[in-house]
């Protein structure tokens, strides 16, 4: 078993260690393995770091509950991917707060990279419902990776609509374990994102939903989005909360306007007002994210390059530039961008000149 998987799982099931506190443990003691290992009197030594935090490390590490919550996930089809680890979301490890551990049932792609969040309101109206199942669609449809939080309302209509293109994937961060599929009645729906995308959670498998849990949950989603769009949402709505996520992760946010007569829509309208861009096709989000821009006109690219590659592409335009421009202009990650860059070296399409990138020549 994977010592550094083992290691931190088992701080993530004190559900008292996030990010901040690995970084300060690693740094104390060389890795979480050594933070294990530590007695309760060297741990609180650790900058934020109490008698509860030590004790519920020590217990961890001598409860073995660990490598049974590995084993539990293996037997139910379940990976655990642990941050660093090659299969992270790249979006995810440059966040602040990221999860230490992700629970994926399902699978994820490189083109997962190229994701909306579409958010709202639990108690939302006929227009919402509709609206996020066009959203979900119209985007799939392009090649774009739906990201919602499963939830009643608008989350179930956004996974759904995507779920309604032939080719289209969605994501599904939950506020529970990825056994613990809620609201019970999305347990059909949940089988089929896995089967086209990914359940994901970065609490235990079996962790029941719990109020606490659902505002971590949308860092994920955001975090996992180019942008978030809000469908319908009240004032004190929770897809507010993926909003500021989204704002404080440098992610575009979009609301779509409603009718002034619904309080459904006053969450939507608010956001606009505070600068959020206003989105009435599937059009205006794509416009704004560089990323998603060539999906308008995919037809354009060459053959054979995938969405995420055509967009690497069009932002080296006529230029020779670093990956990490590129990086920056496009908004991807740069692991990412350099692994395109270098699958387009391979292939012709891009001529590589030290740390230099330009589009080769067309014939």
């Amino acid at each position: 078993m994977d010592a550094d998987l083992e290691s931190l799982v088992a701080l993530n099931l004190t559900g008292l260690v996030g990010a901040a506190l690995h970084r300060r443990l690693c740094d104390h003691f060389g890795s979480a393995r050594a933070a294990l290992r530590a007695p309760r009197s060297e741990l609180k030594r650790v900058p934020g770091i109490g008698e509860l935090t030590s004790s519920a490390i020590v217990e961890q590490s001598r409860s073995g509950a660990a490598g049974a919550e590995i084993e539990a996930a293996a037997a139910e089809g379940v990976s655990i991917l642990p941050y660093g680890s090659p299969g992270y979301p790249a979006s995810l490890a440059t966040l602040h707060d990221p999860p230490l551990v992700l629970y994926v049932r399902g699978s994820l792609e490189e083109r997962d990279l190229l994701g909306v969040g579409l958010v709202g309101s639990r108690q939302a109206t006929p227009y919402g419902l509709r609206q996020a199942a066009r959203f979900g669609g119209e985007l799939a449809d392009v090649g774009v990776t739906v990201v919602s939080g499963l939830a009643r309302g608008i989350d179930t209509e956004a996974h759904s609509g995507a779920l309604r293109s032939k080719e289209g994937r969605t994501l599904a961060v939950l506020g529970s374990g990825v056994a613990s599929i809620y609201p019970p009645e999305n347990r059909f729906l949940a089988r089929r994102i896995a089967e086209r995308g990914a359940l994901l959670s970065e609490f235990p498998l079996r962790s029941t939903p719990v109020p606490e849990n659902f505002p971590r949950r949308n860092r994920i989603i955001s975090g996992l989005s180019l942008g978030i769009l809000v469908i319908e949402a009240g004032e004190k709505s929770g897809a507010l909360i993926t909003a500021d996520w989204a704002m404080e992760q440098g992610r575009e946010v979009f609301a779509l306007p409603g009718s002034v007569e619904s309080p459904m829509s006053r969450g939507a309208h608010l956001l606009i007002r505070q600068g959020a861009k206003l989105a009435e096709t599937a059009a205006d989000v794509l416009e704004e994210l560089p990323p998603l821009a060539p999906l308008l006109a995919a037809s354009a690219g060459p053959a054979g390059v995938s969405p995420l590659e055509h967009a690497v592409l069009r932002e080296l335009g006529g230029k020779s530039r670093t990956a990490e421009a590129v990086a920056a202009s496009s908004r991807l990650p740069e692991v990412t961008v350099s692994a395109a860059l270098e699958r387009l070296s391979v292939r012709g399409l891009v001529v590589c000149d030290g740390p230099l990138f330009r589009a080769a020549p067309t014939p």
